[in-house]
């Protein structure tokens, strides 16, 4: 999908573009690119002059973020969060390339998968101006930096209803989950230090200083992205040590119900026995000529099973 942003009095207009079609394409604008087809990648070869390279590194999943530059295109290339689409799970992030391209007539970003960049974008900033590129990347970048923030406090209120459960569960799933999350934790920690290299670079960069606010901005998206990074840092720490405690705690709990069935086959066990004498074939059973023998024997079996009982309750609390 190919969409184009652009201003007409003041106003943000945006239209669907179809590359089959002579879609008038306006200088200064904002060309959206959504999981391209590779018709929609020819053309943004032969008609908007992007370089081969720079499609390229968009369209790699594994694309870390870096900047390059050619003739008189920049690339800008970022780690984006979002859902697992594959494990389709709620425990599952990963991260996907943005990239984002200017030309000497348009600003382009390119997504191979649908993210929530441009509608958070739009969602919290009032005015949008295409035409100024620098901005409108400080603008992503500032998006990106909050993004990463919001994604890690979903992931520890998710660790925090993982480990409530964790309490009274003696299953796998649990564990399973945070692993999911351990690992989409090591997808975040790494992207961020490459978005942070990314941001330190475009600190250094003249185009980046001409104005106070642009600057002010980037500022502002270093501190978020470093309280990412921290956030990312300490989560997985405390993820670190809880699954190794719940592994042990998992553990513990089967062997509290192990224990529990070991104590009722015991007690089980003493009418079982008595049942299984009196089975026997001998000349001499104790109350066979008792006309209440069986009542007395079925009455004694269950009294001797209930002191059975009692004494192991009492023991097993002393060892706990």
């Amino acid at each position: 999908m190919i969409r184009q942003y652009y201003e007409t009095n003041k106003k943000l207009e945006k239209n669907n573009i179809n590359i089959l079609e002579q879609t008038e394409l306006i200088n200064g604008s904002w060309i959206e690119v959504t999981t391209p087809s590779t018709e929609e990648v020819e053309w943004l070869k032969t008609k908007l002059n992007v370089p081969t390279e720079f499609i390229l590194s968009a369209l790699d999943e594994e694309e870390n973020a870096h900047i390059d530059s050619e003739d008189n295109a920049k690339l800008i290339i970022l780690d984006v969060p979002l859902y697992d689409p594959v494990k389709n799970s709620k425990n599952a992030y990963t991260t996907t390339p943005f990239a984002i391209i200017h030309t000497e007539n348009h600003f382009i970003t390119i997504s191979i998968k649908e993210t929530d960049m441009v509608k958070d974008l739009f969602s919290k900033n009032k005015k949008i101006e295409p035409h100024k590129k620098i901005r409108l990347t400080l603008l992503f970048l500032y998006r990106l930096a909050m993004t990463y923030i919001s994604f890690l406090k979903k992931i520890d209120s998710q660790t925090k209803k993982v480990e409530s459960e964790l309490h009274h569960s003696m299953r796998n799933q649990e564990l399973f989950d945070l692993m999911e999350l351990n690992k989409s934790l090591v997808y975040f920690s790494t992207a961020l230090n490459s978005n942070k290299v990314v941001v330190h670079k475009l600190t250094r960069s003249s185009e980046f200083k001409q104005y106070e606010d642009d600057m002010d901005l980037l500022e502002d998206t270093e501190i978020e992205i470093n309280q990412a990074i921290e956030m990312c840092s300490v989560y997985r720490d405390i993820l670190a040590g809880m699954m190794d405690a719940f592994a042990s705690i998992i553990s513990n709990n089967l062997n509290i119900v192990m224990k529990a069935l070991a104590v009722i086959t015991i007690v089980l066990f003493i009418p079982t026995l008595v049942a299984s004498f009196y089975g026997m074939n001998f000349n001499f059973i104790p109350l066979a000529d008792v006309q209440s023998g069986f009542y007395i024997a079925v009455i004694g079996s269950f009294i001797l099973s209930l002191v059975g009982a009692l004494f192991l309750y009492r023991y097993t609390n002393k060892i706990r």
